[in-house]
């Protein structure tokens, strides 16, 4: 490196309280440009205070430069707490070579270790050679063989995301499917975009027409929409679950009319007979109650012989009297 006249990469980096990563090139010093480690990579650090894990303090004016730095009240100096820090990182590393990590298989037959159980943001991350040492790694993107894509910066994951939601971000397209199995690409898959066919790695123009795919969200939820095309820009769309939705709730409501209906027609028929049966009532309390009607009682008597001797001789007694 001397005979080239190279010198190797020197950068600070430090983590805030709320758990952001931020670096700057060079030593820490103040007028350096900070930066804040996103999924997307580096960004500006936004102008005001952060207060870093190792109680220290950082100020960024609204340009991103260092204007003020601020070591905490335990009296370390700079240099101290920069000791520390690589006492920190060989010791992570040491770890990362013992037993608590794990290898994470990357295409290209590449080995990721990572100072942890599993990938997550903000764990140190080494590269396996062949022989079984570690080396750092270059700070990328590097996708697993599982089908995630894992960010890292500075020698620490930034970041992990799936492939499509990496492919989606790199390139501004979502891609979907339909129903047959055709991928199909748009930013959104909104009215006025671009719409594509993907052919392999051939992108054609979707042909007019209408085409149904099925999107996914972060969750894995999927929603099926229906575009049309028209010379490779989507003109109309609408979600099929709402049109579904709409076309239930209407045969709903015709089935409660046709019911409805029903209802009121019976409802009808009996008005109509209670009508009836009042006008007949009223006709009936109307009418005079005519004569009294009488009925022949017949009495059937048996003889008594008792009775009858009584009789006799009673109307014995009289004759002999007259007599």
């Amino acid at each position: 490196m001397k005979v080239l006249g190279l010198t190797p990469e020197k950068f600070y980096e430090g983590k805030t309280k709320q758990g952001l990563m931020v670096k700057m090139e060079g030593e820490l010093e103040l007028g350096q440009k900070v930066y804040v480690a996103t999924e997307e990579g580096l960004i500006p650090a936004p102008p005001g205070i952060h207060d870093l894990e190792d109680g220290s303090k950082l100020e960024v004016d609204d340009e991103g430069n260092l204007i003020k730095i601020d070591m905490g009240s335990d009296g370390k100096t700079m240099d101290e707490k920069k000791e520390e820090k690589d006492l920190g990182t060989a010791k992570k590393d040491e770890e990362m070579s013992n037993d608590k990590f794990a290898d994470v298989k990357l295409k290209d037959d590449v080995t990721m270790r990572v100072g942890g159980d599993e990938p997550s943001v903000g764990l140190r991350v080494k590269m396996v050679n062949y022989d079984g040492t570690l080396t750092a790694m270059t700070d990328g993107d590097y996708e697993t063989t599982g089908g995630d894509v894992i960010s890292v910066i500075g020698g620490s994951i930034s970041g992990i995301q799936s492939k499509a939601d990496y492919e989606k971000r790199k390139t501004g397209f979502t891609i979907a499917e339909t129903p047959e199995g055709v991928k199909v690409e748009s930013p959104t898959f909104d009215v006025g975009e671009d719409i594509y066919v993907l052919d392999g790695d051939e992108k054609k123009m979707a042909p007019d027409g209408e085409h149904q795919v099925v999107l996914k969200d972060e969750s894995g939820n999927e929603n099926k929409i229906r575009v049309i095309s028209k010379d490779g820009k989507i003109v109309e769309r609408e979600n099929v679950e709402e049109e579904d939705m709409e076309k239930t709730m209407m045969e709903i409501a015709e089935q409660f009319q046709k019911a409805l209906s029903k209802f009121e027609t019976k409802i009808d028929l009996i008005a109509e007979k209670q009508k009836e049966l009042e006008g007949k009532f009223q006709k009936f309390s109307k009418e005079p109650a005519g004569s009294r009607v009488y009925t022949q009682k017949t009495i059937n008597e048996t003889p008594n012989p008792l009775h009858s001797k009584y009789e006799g001789f009673r109307k014995l007694r009289a004759d002999l009297g007259a007599k």
